[in-house]
């Protein structure tokens, strides 16, 4: 059973690379006068990067927060009074709540970061 997933995987692998060898190839046939196109035009700048890259991982990270909240609450309805259950509910919340700290925390880090920067930049 085992050797016929391999088998299989493998088939998957050659054909994939069979498949993507002529796009990579074909990357490189653009004339050198084009120069480079950003592919982000949004972002011009580091410092606009990674604020949008932090924003993204902050609203990813606040959804992922209620979800876990919703979880830790069912936990202590869930646990009825039994002490371990309740210690394990707690430990969840407050794991939560400090891993928003962090990441509020670190937004506002970065944000005094790049004003910073963009204030010694002109």
């Amino acid at each position: 059973m085992i050797y016929t997933y391999k088998k299989i995987v493998r088939k998957i692998t050659v054909f994939s690379g069979m498949f993507l060898l002529p796009m990579i190839t074909f990357a490189a046939s653009t004339p050198s006068s084009a120069g480079i196109t950003n592919p982000l035009p949004n972002f011009t700048d580091i410092p606009t990067l990674i604020a949008g890259i932090l924003s993204d991982i902050t609203k990813v990270g606040g959804v992922i927060a209620i979800f876990v909240f919703i979880y830790s609450g069912y936990k202590f309805v869930a646990a009825q009074g039994n002490t371990t259950k309740l210690e394990e509910a707690r430990k969840i919340f407050i794991n939560t709540c400090i891993g928003v700290a962090v990441l509020l925390g670190a937004q506002l880090i970065a944000a005094i970061i790049i004003g910073t920067v963009k204030n010694l930049q002109s």
